[in-house]
């Protein structure tokens, strides 16, 4: 099975996705702390990031942000659908779902290892890449990106902005969820929700926040906000 399975990604709230960021968060160490205020605050997806820990540590560390993620519901009856940025071994031992650049190898290869039970996500950012991946349909999700540049990631294609964004969205023709990221804030959120997509991925939004519990309860009342004036 290399194929998307179809609704699999319905049962998620994509509205807001927070994307961890260990030294934003103060070490290994803080980054549960973080996921679990994120998710108490309404963040419905969370994605564990970390490029530079080794495999060990970074194994520990998304068992340390399931925890959390458990605490959280605990808490407040809510939890958010847990992802890997590009560690599929890890994904794979611990039963997450997983999310690929278009460099972190083949995404047909991960469905074929995860199955069709988990969610798989894929970075895009042009009609190309877009193509490619409608061609043999793996992913669940897109994250169109990056929407604007942003320092918490620099190894990235030329910004979309918002044009490019809802002519992505747009493409997609519902075929997947898309989420945005890249250069998102309180202060820019309603214009990304206004492209169309399904959520919005944010990283120092939260993670920079003195309280990332308010933080992610700010950015989700945007979405009611932008209901509101249609």
């Amino acid at each position: 099975m290399t194929t998307a399975k179809p609704g699999l990604a319905d049962s998620v709230d994509w509205r807001l996705y927070f994307v961890t960021d260990t030294p934003l968060a103060g070490g290994p160490e803080r980054v549960p702390w973080f996921v679990e205020q994120a998710v108490i605050g309404g963040a419905g997806v969370v994605q564990i990031r970390d490029k530079t820990l080794p495999h060990d540590d970074f194994l520990a560390l998304t068992k340390a942000c399931v925890t959390a993620n458990q605490r959280a519901y605990e808490r407040c009856g809510r939890q958010a659908a847990l992802v890997v940025n590009d560690r599929l071994e890890v994904a794979e031992e611990l039963g997450l779902n997983v999310h690929m650049g278009q460099s972190d190898g083949d995404i047909r290869e991960a469905r074929r290892r995860l199955g069709d039970g988990l969610l798989i996500g894929l970075s895009i950012s042009n009609q190309t890449e877009l193509d490619a991946e409608f061609a043999a349909q793996s992913a669940d999700v897109l994250g169109l990106s990056p929407i604007w540049d942003t320092p918490t990631k620099t190894d990235t294609e030329a910004a979309l902005g918002l044009d490019g964004a809802a002519t992505l969205v747009q493409q997609t023709n519902r075929r997947a969820k898309t989420v945005a990221i890249g250069g998102i804030s309180h202060g820019n959120v309603r214009s990304v929700i206004g492209t169309g997509v399904d959520g919005i991925c944010v990283v120092s939004a939260i993670a920079a926040r003195p309280d990332p519990q308010q933080a992610a309860a700010e950015l989700l009342k945007a979405w009611d906000d932008s209901s509101a004036s249609v």
